[in-house]
């Protein structure tokens, strides 16, 4: 029978790990095969993004989502398993993370979940193909400037279009003058 000390040290690593399930983009790797060396690198590059990479025991996890009544088990949680996870800049995450998984076949996305909602190896490379945030509001100021800018031209230019005509003029006046 496990002592309360060890029974209380499993109860805080799950704690621990719900901390890392509850940030909005969290990845599942499977790293079978990596060097010390190569998970520097993966961690290196995700820790720019101020995200991390996390090795965890499969079993702590599960009892994690027992404990919230969540569906995942075994089928999700099974060999050596890592997990990126990040609370901002997720989607920057899921990129360098399938890059990386091309470049080094040792890494393989097995799932993740972004805000809570379970995706699959697909959706996340879908994920990362999106375009950031900063680029999603530069293409909304874009969109909402265009219109207004298109206005402001199209009523300057009868204006516009005026001034020219009377510039026109006066150049054939004076050129007239000189003849």
């Amino acid at each position: 029978m496990p002592s309360k000390e060890r029974i209380e040290t499993k109860k805080q690593q799950v704690d621990e790990l719900s901390q890392v399930f509850e940030s909005n983009g969290v990845y599942l790797l499977e790293y079978r095969g990596m060097t010390v060396a190569e998970m520097s690198i993966l961690r290196q590059r995700v820790k720019a993004l101020g995200a991390n990479v996390k090795v965890f025991k499969n079993r702590l996890a599960i009892k994690y989502f027992q404990r919230d009544d969540k569906p995942f088990g075994r089928e999700v949680f099974n060999g050596p398993l890592a997990v990126a996870y990040a609370r901002t800049n997720f989607i920057e995450v899921a990129k360098v993370i399938v890059d990386y998984e091309k470049e080094n076949p040792k890494v393989q996305i097995r799932a993740g979940f972004i805000e809570q909602t379970y995706l699959d190896k697909e959706k996340i490379k879908a994920v990362a193909k999106l375009p950031s945030k900063e680029q999603l509001l530069a293409q909304l100021v874009g969109c909402i400037s265009l219109p207004l800018k298109k206005m402001g031209m199209a009523l300057s230019a009868p204006l516009t279009t005026t001034l020219i005509l009377m510039k026109n003029l006066k150049d054939k006046k004076e050129k007239e003058e000189k003849q």
